[in-house]
């Protein structure tokens, strides 16, 4: 169990909150603590309102001295000119985690700038108090209760993602808390969500400490838009990357997104150069895309993902136009086609129909072998130690052929094996744990292709078996490009181990 001071302060065991009412969709204190409460919170729940005496349910309180006990983390959302006060009351009262939900404090700019940051500040450091914020949206912990399934939640929106061993601290708290909105992404959940704010006392350096040594993060992502310690956290993210992938996003470089930051959260311009050249150096994965982002977060975090050894590329596909396709993409990404070595092209000319092409890509048109398009020749290439990576297109399923097969009318003169015909309803458990298994055995990343899109019941099967499943073929070869630079990285460091 990690002893850095953020693991309590995501544990609470009791809360106190400024700033909610019984008026639904009127307040954001008000849905915060709808959502805590939702989210099957165990802990107590003391509600400070001067006027109240019950607040959604339970027993409020005139201020925080009236509260019988110490809360363990007090959530504060009310006007910034009334926060300096509240800090002081709870300082006297012994708090020492605080999350600051309210705005207006750094991020006003021109004649509307004010010294409350710094006023909170010098309370927070006078009584020993940690807070997250302002100006963010709290945090979510679905690994409060590691032994069963209830989770910490005060940001989230909609239906809560599982728990997994994702966490992301982000400088938007709406990035950290509506990333599991896509329903093409069913299978990404995260563990630990983190809306940082404006980062007046606890900031992003806290959270990437924390993240190195925490046994339920295995993967990090981070929305940056400045590092107030660049120094600190060039060298944490050295100690972290030869272990846990760090994906950034960063939201300046260019004058309009820097003119953005600054009315956002009052930050510094960001130097794209110099921040490019600090990823460059740290190992950090970085995209300027949510769609590639979440692309690269989804596939290390499959379990047991198999870090490609090198970045050569070999395609099956059951059509000549994606497999031109993928090629052409890979190519332009810095990924490899290689052409196959000629003993390799002979084992695949002696299988294949006359019709087909077997040089890389692998185009088995006209040939509708489903075995040698899932198991076989995706083999073949592993074993053959010529590529690093698979791509499989026209992972389509047996929807089809399931009809055809109960269809009265024609069901009687198909000729098929009995034993496919008997298990044509289960042919995924054929099918994708051979692959998979041997994806594992040889250290290939294996990628499906289902033209019928992720959410189709096929691509259920396959994600049901930790299979990798996209609809298209752009997105998996940018995200790969980006993961087999950093897997090159990191295999720098595991040569050093040995």
């Amino acid at each position: 169990m990690s002893n850095h001071f953020l693991h309590d302060f995501l544990r609470p065991k009791s809360i106190a909150i400024y700033g909610a009412n019984n008026t639904f969709g009127t307040t954001m204190g008000t849905m915060l603590l709808l959502r805590v409460i939702n989210s099957n919170f165990k802990g107590k729940i003391f509600p400070i309102h001067l006027r109240l005496d019950i607040v959604l349910g339970y027993k409020a309180y005139k201020k925080i001295s009236d509260v019988t006990e110490i809360p363990d983390l007090v959530i504060i959302v009310l006007p910034p000119k009334v926060v300096p006060q509240v800090l002081k009351e709870c300082g006297e009262k012994g708090i020492k985690k605080i999350v600051l939900i309210s705005g207006g404090f750094r991020e006003l700019i021109g004649d509307r700038t004010n010294a409350l940051t710094e006023e909170i500040i010098e309370i927070a450091n006078f009584y020993g108090i940690r807070f997250t914020g302002p100006n963010c949206l709290g945090f979510y912990n679905g690994w409060i209760y590691p032994d069963y399934d209830g989770k910490f939640n005060m940001m989230m929106w909609g239906e809560q993602p599982k728990r997994s061993k994702f966490s992301i601290a982000s400088q938007s708290g709406t990035l950290a808390s509506q990333l599991w909105l896509d329903p093409e992404y069913p299978d990404f959940n995260t563990g630990k969500s983190i809306s940082l704010g404006n980062e007046a006392n606890i900031d992003l350096v806290d959270f990437l400490e924390y993240f190195k040594d925490d046994d339920e993060t295995e993967v990090i992502g981070l929305y940056i838009e400045e590092i107030k310690r660049g120094k600190q956290f060039i060298q944490l993210a050295k100690e972290i990357t030869p272990n846990k992938p760090i994906i950034t996003i960063y939201g300046g470089g260019s004058e309009a997104g820097n003119r953005a930051i600054k009315s956002h959260t009052g930050s510094i311009e960001g130097n794209i150069k110099i921040f490019d050249a600090m990823i460059k150096e740290t190992g950090i994965i970085k995209t300027d895309y949510i769609e590639e982002f979440l692309d690269i977060s989804s596939m290390l975090l499959t379990p047991n993902f198999p870090y490609p050894k090198g970045n050569r590329i070999g395609i099956v596909t059951f059509s000549g136009g994606p497999g031109a396709l993928i090629a052409n993409n890979a190519e332009r990404k810095g990924l490899i086609v290689p052409e196959f070595s000629e003993s390799l092209q002979t084992k695949f000319k002696s299988i294949l129909p006359h019709t087909a092409s077997w040089s890389n890509p692998i185009d088995i048109t006209f040939d509708m072998n489903i075995f040698n398009l899932y198991i076989n020749f995706p083999k073949m290439l592993m074993k053959s130690g010529e590529i690093d990576i698979v791509i499989i297109y026209g992972a389509m399923g047996f929807g089809s052929l399931e009809s055809e097969q109960q269809n009265t009318q024609i069901s009687q003169y198909i000729e098929m094996n009995e034993d496919m015909r008997e298990r044509m309803g289960e042919m995924d458990n054929f099918l994708i744990p051979p692959i998979i298994k041997a994806s594992h055995k040889y250290s290939v990343p294996v990628i499906y292709i289902n033209p019928q899109s992720y959410a189709n019941e096929w691509s259920k099967k396959i994600r049901g078996h930790g299979g990798i499943v996209f609809q298209f073929w752009d997105r998996p070869v940018n995200a790969l490009a980006k993961i087999c630079e950093y897997a090159k990285y990191r295999s720098k460091f595991n040569k050093k181990k040995v």
